[in-house]
């Protein structure tokens, strides 16, 4: 456990690009100990949040679509822990590992983003069009650069890049809820965990691969979706 812990410690003071482990020991030792730490942290983040909730210091939000009581708990598993996990994964943490996928990753979030806060069905295209044209225009600069000037800048933004996924991660959940939006200061609540499992599924795919990141990613959510059946 304690080795677990503070390698994952070191790396979040300073991500960075790790050479994959084949240490099969270490992998099921880290994979057993970042699920409980993740679980352990949702369940900090319920508890504060029902707290808040029983005192009337929050409002009450709820998800837009349960899959487990609209879908039944067969088809919320393999929702949950094969298609989100791959579909996930692969979007908010393959690009990780790549050279130029991180700036597509990087504007096409910020499209995102741009196109939330104009909320404008005018210019929503003519948003994403620019964010299109401005990773082709970054990624043709990248090509031309010197070999060395960027690794030196793709080791120095990393850490940068990192806690952006991780960070987009938590925010794109949002959309699981109904109602709540930026203005509303309890979205943290909803975040937060999200956020950290994402760290914990980065540091995974960082340090032995996209496979294990998923994995992390689907024995988490079938704990959840279980957890909720049984007590819900």
């Amino acid at each position: 456990m304690i080795e677990t812990l503070s390698a994952f410690w070191d790396f979040l003071k300073k991500p960075k690009l790790l050479k994959l482990s084949k240490d099969t020991k270490s992998l099921w030792r880290d994979l057993v100990w970042l699920i409980i730490l993740d679980l352990l942290f949702a369940g900090i983040i319920m508890g504060i949040y029902y707290t808040l909730l029983h005192f009337e210091i929050i409002d009450e939000y709820v998800e837009k679509f349960d899959i487990l009581k609209k879908l039944g708990l067969t088809v919320a598993l393999l929702i949950a822990c094969i298609l989100a996990p791959l579909l996930e994964e692969s979007l908010f943490r393959w690009h990780l590992r790549s050279k130029y996928l991180p700036i597509y990753f990087v504007c096409s979030t910020l499209a995102l983003i741009a196109d939330y806060f104009i909320n404008s069905p005018f210019l929503k295209w003519p948003i994403y069009t620019f964010f299109f044209f401005i990773s082709l225009i970054i990624r043709g600069y990248f090509k031309r650069m010197d070999i060395r000037k960027k690794v030196v800048f793709q080791r120095q933004s990393f850490g940068y890049l990192f806690y952006y996924s991780a960070i987009i991660f938590g925010l794109i959940h949002l959309t699981n809820i109904k109602d709540l939006t930026l203005s509303d200061p309890v979205f943290i609540i909803f975040v937060i965990s999200q956020f950290f499992s994402g760290l914990s599924m980065g540091y995974m795919r960082i340090k032995y691969g996209l496979i294990y990141s998923i994995l992390l990613h689907s024995i988490f959510n079938f704990i959840m979706i279980l957890l909720e059946f049984f007590f819900s």
